[in-house]
C-alpha cells in the first residue's frame, strides 16, 4: 500500500511540473527599456562617477563639483566631448550626441 502512495505522488509531483512548463510554453516575452533618465545616469555612472562621485560632489583627481556647477546644457556637452583641465575628451569614447545630451541632462539633474 505505501508503494502505490508513494507512486501518487511521484505522479502527482511529475503532472505538476508538466502543467507548469506547459503553462508557460505561450507566456509572452516582455522586453525591459530604460527611460532617458536610467539611460543617462546609467552613462554617467560608467564614464563620470570614478571622478566626480555618484552624487556629482566626489571631487577625485580635481574634478569640479557638479552640484555647484553654473555650466549651460550646450557648455555641459562641449567639456564632455574637448575635455577642460584635468579632465580628458570623452568624443571618442562616448562616440554619440545622443550619450553626450543624455549624460549632460544627468549632470544638470544633480545641481542643487
Amino acid at each position: 500500500m505505501r508503494k502505490i502512495a508513494s507512486l501518487n505522488v511521484v505522479l502527482g509531483k511529475a503532472l505538476l511540473l508538466v502543467l507548469f512548463f506547459y503553462g508557460c510554453q505561450g507566456a509572452e516575452k516582455v522586453d525591459y527599456q530604460e527611460s532617458p533618465a536610467e539611460t543617462a545616469k546609467n552613462l554617467y555612472i560608467i564614464h563620470c562617477s570614478r571622478c566626480h562621485g555618484v552624487a556629482g560632489d566626489l571631487g577625485a583627481s580635481g574634478s569640479k563639483n557638479l552640484k555647484l556647477s553654473s555650466f549651460s546644457k550646450e557648455e555641459i556637452q562641449y567639456i564632455i566631448k574637448n575635455g577642460k583641465g584635468v579632465m580628458p575628451s570623452y568624443k571618442d569614447i562616448l562616440n554619440s550626441d545622443q550619450k553626450v545630451s543624455d549624460i549632460s541632462d544627468h549632470v544638470l539633474s544633480l545641481r542643487d
